[in-house]
């Protein structure tokens, strides 16, 4: 089974562990196409949940001692669309990346797995851990197969996290991002065992975008009420 994996070209969280996860785990890409770093000019929330000011390698540095093929590229151009054919890819592993063409994916032999750190459909988009915060809705891993649609496709796997009463915004991203990395794991699994009939989504669901400065204030407080739910629906 070939793998591609789509990157950033610069130092990232994500970009690292996954790289590193998939080399303890015995998989050995056959390249990194890696994104230059691009403004966002959407409206981003303020209260962070992941830590600030951790260092990482750059993912170049960590191809060159995995001895990994590493392309700087623009995801959507015909440049990666001929990398993808040229390396017969099978599936792609979105460790960083904006939102993908359909000539993209389909340039995939099987397709591209997405690590969505929300429960899809229930919760799709931006802010996914204050939107099931505010929301009342579990936190969770959700491991799929894109298409054109955000946060759509076939789902891979599906699992929860558990929540503590006395967590904070950080204990849930790490818990998030962790699950992210193990749930990336399985699915290879899974596609080494053969399976491919796996289930639509056919829910448009919750799609929301950066949570806005109105619902922000409310955040801290909606966090008590969240903990003390979550934690008793849990015992139940």
């Amino acid at each position: 089974m070939k793998i591609g994996i789509f990157a950033y070209n610069f130092k990232h969280q994500k970009v690292q562990e996954g790289l590193l996860n998939l080399f303890l785990h015995s998989y050995k890409p056959e390249c990194i196409l890696a994104a230059n770093k691009v403004e966002l000019n959407f409206y981003q929330s303020k209260i962070r949940v992941e830590p600030k000011g951790l260092k990482y390698m750059h993912p170049k540095k960590i191809a060159e001692k995995l001895n990994i093929p590493y392309y700087i590229v623009v995801h959507n151009s015909k440049k990666c669309e001929d990398l993808i054919k040229k390396y017969n890819l099978d599936l792609g592993i979105i460790l960083g990346a904006r939102i993908l063409k359909g000539y993209i994916i389909s340039a995939f032999n099987i397709g591209i797995i997405n690590l969505h750190p929300g429960l899809i459909p229930q919760n799709r988009g931006l802010d996914n851990i204050k939107w099931a915060i505010l929301k009342s809705l579990e936190q969770g891993v959700t491991t799929h197969l894109i298409n054109e649609k955000i946060d759509h496709g076939k789902i891979i796997l599906k699992k929860t996290i558990d929540i503590y009463k006395d967590d904070t915004f950080l204990d849930l991203y790490l818990r998030i991002h962790n699950m992210e990395q193990q749930l990336m794991i399985e699915s290879l699994k899974i596609f080494e065992a053969g399976k491919r009939n796996f289930v639509s989504v056919t829910r448009r669901g919750n799609y929301f975008k950066a949570v806005p400065p109105e619902k922000e204030k409310l955040l801290f407080q909606k966090f008590k009420e969240y903990r003390q739910q979550m934690t008793e629906d849990i015992s139940k």
